[in-house]
């Protein structure tokens, strides 16, 4: 048995009779041409695949073969003579890279499954898009697929703390990377790269965006030695060969995640000053140096002047002049620099922070460099509206960093699926280019692109919790095709991950879509609530459990009220939208319901649109929130048989410890909500508690 599950990469036979017959008809025989390293990792996906799918082992010819009734064939029109004579090379070659084409064709009396694409990297995805349609049973006879992905850069945060086995923010265990044994390679790492490209992530950054411990005063003073800069240390840059050449086999470009101070931290300098000529040189010849190891690599991401790290703040110097700099000595390669602007500390309000200090600097950006936003204005919160900077930067190439661990949604424990979270953020209407600019829109333009902070660690199951494979699974689909619904996204990864069976489907799909806005309830009340939790206790990382009166300020409870003005009145979070936003966040009769005491901070008994009580529909809500989790324990318990018993056992217990912590929030917030407002609840459920 693996020591790690295969996810939704199990290649189950799902299909019999006639079905399965083409399969066969189609798939038996098999060539893939062989002109690049991506076509191994090809070939060897087949081998994997095709005997679980088929029922029968495939032949894997050395040339195409002229012989059989038919055969999968997997190459460029520029490798296979046959390619180029069945498929229009004109469309194949207007594709974007990663794009490709599948086609069922016939050529010289024979029926052939032809899978091709301008790159190599677009065979890869294609390949793996093929084994998908089989794995979910859909017919291959007559297809006509043509897919391109909708953003250039999808990009994979991998919070990693090198040297350490440690992974911040993801629950699913310790680190799979074992740094110091580099460039050794274990099978899990291929097998991670294999989940990544199956979904069509086409980079990683290797390690934690925080680089050093935060124990500063200064620029100049000592760092902590033991993290993620020393990667940029000659000796460990010639031991993330061997790995980054595996992820090249797969598409997959590396990254790292470096500190603003390197030149100091690993150069020797006594400064990180980024107008200083020796700085400036300094990260030339360290860039010149990796890409002689790493001829693809693809960048830096760069965490600055945020939460103790070094930037250029420390020699009064602007996010602009830092980022550039390093993007300088990057561009010559075509690499990038991420740049977050995840900032506050300066602001009562932090909400406001990031608009106030990066849209002045809109245009200055250099072209290889992506300003890299969270998609709310606090800190991956069960639900916060969407950041003001998208829509108010046309100027600089964006990225999008989402959250697919989950800080604040239960930390691999709770099952909670954030697609519908991801969906609700790119459809959000932005105007920035007047009426109807989603969120989505901003990021097709080369340079621009979406992150996703990630969730593997060590644990059989890759990310503590079966059910929050979905989520690594939903990142990559959806930024693929941010079109796609959250629907068939879900049921794509059921019945590639738990098989067919229409009630396991059903209720797994049922049990994700209802599960994030369980958490909102029962973790925050709903309305636009955040940050009720506390930031350390005697188990599992911070935010995990409850505790209001940690931070009072972003949540505004007190004896008159509850929530955070920032309407004109207030912080003028709100102004910073554009005007039919702004206007309609700004009145609390058009703010919508969801974000009510996000915006507006309301007397506890402030009458909503349906006559409940503010007081009360907190309540309500996190009673609300526990019964639906009660219900889809329920759900899942109704599977008991229909699936294996490790999977089945690990989720339901999962969802008793889910549930035990879901009345622990309702309690004390209830709790803490009645002690401030005075109004006891309509159904007398508090003093029963």
């Amino acid at each position: 048995m693996n020591q790690y599950d295969d996810c939704w990469l199990r290649y189950s036979c799902v299909v019999e009779g006639e079905r399965l017959d083409s399969y066969r008809r189609w798939c038996t025989h098999a060539y893939v041409a062989e002109t690049a390293p991506e076509l191994n990792a090809v070939r060897d996906e087949l081998r994997r695949a095709l005997p679980e799918l088929l029922g029968t082992d495939p032949h894997l010819w050395q040339h195409p073969p002229t012989t059989v009734e038919g055969f999968l064939a997997i190459g460029t029109p520029a490798d296979m003579e046959m390619i180029a004579e069945s498929v229009p090379v004109d469309v194949v070659h207007d594709l974007d890279d990663g794009g490709f084409l599948i086609r069922s064709v016939s050529w010289d009396g024979m029926d052939c499954l032809v899978v091709t694409a301008p790159t190599d990297r677009g065979l890869v995805y294609g390949t793996f898009h093929l084994l998908r349609l089989m794995q979910i049973g859909e017919p291959i006879e007559e297809l006509s697929v043509r897919e391109e992905p909708a953003y250039e850069h999808r990009v994979l945060n991998q919070w990693d703390t090198p040297f350490h086995r440690s992974v911040e923010r993801g629950y699913g265990g310790e680190s799979i990377f074992d740094w110091e044994r580099l460039p050794d390679l274990r099978p899990r790492y291929e097998a991670y790269a294999r989940l990544l490209a199956s979904v069509g992530i086409n980079g990683i950054v290797l390690n934690n965006v925080n680089t050093t411990k935060p124990s500063r005063a200064s620029a100049n003073d000592a760092f902590e030695a033991f993290e993620g800069w020393q990667l940029l240390e000659s000796r460990r840059l010639e031991d993330l060969t061997g790995l980054a050449s595996m992820f090249r086999r797969y598409g997959i470009r590396t990254y790292l995640s470096v500190n603003f101070a390197s030149p100091m931290l690993v150069g020797g300098l006594d400064t990180a000053d980024p107008e200083n000529p020796d700085v400036r040189a300094w990260w030339r010849e360290k860039v010149d140096e990796i890409y002689d190891l790493i001829p693809d690599f693809g960048g830096f991401l760069v965490k600055a002047d945020s939460e103790g790290q070094p930037g250029p703040y420390d020699y009064d110097r602007d996010h602009v002049a830092g980022a550039n700099a390093i993007a300088a000595a990057l561009e010559p390669h075509g690499g990038r620099v991420w740049w977050r602007a995840f900032v506050y500390g300066s602001h009562e309000d932090r909400a406001v922070q990031a608009y106030e200090t990066f849209e002045p600097l809109d245009g200055a950006f250099a072209d290889n460099v992506t300003v890299q936003i969270k998609n709310g204005p606090v800190d991956f919160q069960p639900r916060e509206p969407v950041s003001t900077l998208f829509g108010a930067m046309s100027e600089t190439n964006l990225g999008l960093e989402l959250q697919i661990t989950g800080e604040y949604t239960g930390q691999g424990v709770h099952a909670t699926y954030h697609l519908p979270m991801w969906k609700e953020v790119l459809e959000f209407d932005t105007y920035a280019d007047g009426e109807d600019t989603p969120v989505r829109s901003l990021f097709e333009d080369d340079g621009a692109g979406i992150v996703g902070v990630g969730n593997v660690g060590e644990d059989h199951n890759w990310t503590g919790h079966y059910l929050a494979q979905a989520n690594l699974y939903a990142f990559g689909r959806v930024v693929w095709s941010p079109d796609r619904s959250t629907e068939a996204i879900t049921e794509e990864w059921i019945h590639q991950t738990f098989g067919t069976d229409e009630d396991v489907v059903d209720t797994v799909s049922e049990i994700l879509q209802h599960s994030w806005e369980a958490c909102i309830d029962y973790e925050t009340g709903g309305l636009g609530l955040m940050h009720m939790m506390h930031n350390g206790e005697e188990y599992l990382e911070n935010h995990y459990h409850p505790s209001p009166k940690e931070w009072p300020g972003y949540h505004g409870a007190s004896e008159d009220g509850i929530g955070v003005d920032r309407t004109e009145s207030g912080s003028g979070y709100a102004a910073q939208y554009p005007p039919p936003i702004a206007d309609r966040y700004n009145s609390v009769r058009t703010c919508p319901e969801k974000y009510l005491l996000f915006f507006h901070h309301l007397p506890w008994e402030y009458e909503l649109t349906d006559g409940t009580t503010v007081v009360q529909r907190l309540y309500d809500n996190c009673f609300a929130g526990v019964e639906e989790i009660e219900r889809l324990r329920e759900r899942w318990h109704g599977l008991d048989g229909a699936i294996d018993d490790r999977r089945y056992r690990h989720v339901a217990e999962r969802f008793d410890e889910q549930l035990a912590h879901a009345k622990r929030w309702r309690t004390v917030l209830t709790s803490y909500f009645y002690e401030y407002s005075g109004v006891p609840d309509e159904q007398g459920r508090i003093r029963d508690e």
